[in-house]
């Protein structure tokens, strides 16, 4: 019974795991770029300061998915546009080791 019971808990600690991977990493800095498409409902955005490394993703820019609801994208393009014209800071949410959006690192937070 002791056996079941941990491995239980070992499989639940590896689901919580998991699941907290997709959000660890913020980086604060001014926007040097904010970039939207025609072809495409994503938004790419750099920072000054972007990341050099990342072990997945292409470091050249942070990417709002097509995958966001199209009401909260436009909010934080709102958001990000302001910022980008105060040349004001912005907190960007990130995974700092997988979890890629068209090769580029992923946004899950913009503050």
């Amino acid at each position: 019974m002791k056996i079941f019971i941990f491995i239980i808990a070992a499989c639940l600690s590896f689901i919580t795991a998991t699941v907290n991977a997709q959000y660890n990493a913020n980086i604060k800095g001014v926007l040097s770029q904010v970039r939207t498409y025609t072809d495409g409902d994503f938004i790419y955005i750099s920072l000054e300061n972007q990341p050099t490394e990342h072990p997945v993703c292409n470091v050249g820019f942070f990417v709002i998915s097509e995958t966001v609801p199209f009401e909260r994208r436009q909010m934080i393009l709102s958001r990000l546009l302001a910022a980008y014209a105060m040349k004001e800071s912005v907190n960007i949410g990130y995974d700092d080791k997988g979890d890629c959006a068209h090769g580029y690192i992923r946004v899950h937070e913009v503050g």
